[in-house]
């Protein structure tokens, strides 16, 4: 059995548990399938990324395989901060990276939308969209403009422009193909940060001139070089440097 996320944004967390930690956001149009499921929660694995969790029964949408398949052809991805659509006959706002069909009206699980593609299409690259994303807040888990986390702003802007990547920055470090020094570098290289064990605990958008684009605190630009990132603000370095990779866009 299928589901899709169906309303903007739906919390996915490590547990069945609202108290639980959320590990990610599903955003509008991903679809998922549905694991198990109790009274009051189900245990899903997204379709596009494969990434676990629980979300609550009360958000879950069932589709059928038909469905799904349309869904997953839906073409155009939220390029803003915010879009605004026709939900449920209600306005809404739809986050960055949320998928939508070319048709201006469509009906899926009896739930009818409406858009306006052109307003939505993007061939902004990761760093255009990054910085649309500028000081919005940190948020464990988070995918939007009004909390997200580093993986997910590396994730987000991606999308947008049709590339996929895993969800943690551990897994993302495993995408594309490594560039071997920070000269070597251009803009919207990803790079990654260790910790003092050595594990992959941080990813941000190479912006060029030893720039980078991150989300630690909030969405900010900091500078970066062959140790690492430094703190604009504090002159102190926050993120050792570990490795470089460039994703075919």
């Amino acid at each position: 059995m299928y589901g899709f996320c169906s309303l903007p944004l739906i919390p996915l967390r490590d547990a069945a548990s609202h108290s639980s930690e959320m590990v990610d956001q599903l955003l509008f149009g991903d679809t998922y399938e549905l694991l198990s499921q109790t009274e009051e929660w189900c245990e899903v694995a997204l379709c596009r990324y494969q990434y676990h969790g629980w979300i609550s029964l009360k958000q879950h949408t069932p589709i059928t395989d038909n469905e799904k398949k349309l869904i997953e052809l839906w073409p155009a991805v939220v390029g803003e901060p915010f879009a605004a659509v026709t939900l449920r006959g209600k306005a809404t706002l739809l986050p960055m990276g949320s998928r939508l069909p070319r048709e201006a009206e469509v009906t899926v699980a009896n739930i009818a939308l409406q858009h306006t593609t052109t307003q939505q299409q993007s061939i902004a690259t990761p760093l255009e969209s990054a910085l649309k994303l500028f000081n919005a807040p940190y948020l464990w888990g988070g995918k939007s403009c009004m909390g997200i986390d580093c993986s997910g702003l590396t994730q987000t802007t991606f999308r947008v422009s049709g590339a996929g990547l895993p969800r943690d920055a551990s897994q993302q470090a495993l995408a594309g193909r490594e560039i071997t020094s920070l000269a070597e570098a251009t803009a919207n290289d990803l790079m990654f940060f260790h910790n003092e064990a050595g594990k992959i605990v941080h990813v941000g958008i190479y912006m060029g001139d030893n720039k980078i684009i991150h989300a630690s605190g909030r969405v900010r630009i900091d500078t970066v070089d062959n140790i690492g990132i430094m703190n604009c603000e504090t002159g102190q370095y926050s993120h050792k440097l570990c490795s470089i990779r460039r994703i075919t866009l």
